[in-house]
């Protein structure tokens, strides 16, 4: 066997050694583009959710009527019960509730607030780091607030949520 002329590199290289530069490029742009489109995907399914949410959480109807503090703390035969809930506590009489954390502008904004819906609380209080506001939606009457950040809460007289559909009765 003769020698290896001088100057010529003549140990063996692995195969991943020898692809070309360009094809480490297109692979390394492969895995970015189809990493983008999963992360992408993925966030527009997420707004998807949340417009959805903002969809199921609207409820119109005419506000609450608002009363002072001393009307919410005068003679009653039950105290009010307290909740915390994203930040904002609630306060009331009577009834079951359920809340969420609704995304605004539909649904399409990264911030959110707590909305909660009522069957029947009697008298509300609500605990915001702006302050205090309260409402009388009145006895039986089902009630849903939305308590935004940056204004003060808004309390309507109308909700989805039913004592029914709390014992799944409505489904």
């Amino acid at each position: 066997m003769r020698p290896a002329p001088k100057g010529l590199d003549v140990r063996m290289r692995h195969p991943l050694e020898r692809a070309p530069r360009i094809a480490w490029w297109l692979f390394g742009a492969a895995v970015l583009v189809s990493s983008y489109w999963y992360l992408a995907s993925e966030y527009r399914d997420q707004v998807k959710l949340r417009i959805a949410d903002a969809r199921t959480w609207r409820i119109d109807g005419p506000p609450c009527s608002r009363i002072t503090p001393a009307e919410f703390l005068g003679n009653h035969k039950k105290g009010p019960r307290r909740f915390e809930y994203e930040g904002v506590t609630f306060f009331r009489r009577y009834g079951h509730v359920e809340c969420a954390p609704i995304y605004e502008d539909g649904g399409t904004s990264d911030r959110f607030h707590p909305v909660c819906q009522f069957t029947s609380p009697g008298e509300l209080l609500i605990r915001t780091p702006k302050g205090d506001w309260y409402f009388q939606p009145g006895p039986g009457q089902p009630a849903t607030v939305f308590a935004s950040r940056d204004a003060p809460p808004r309390c309507v007289l109308a909700a989805k949520l039913t004592l029914a559909a709390m014992q799944g009765e409505d489904r």
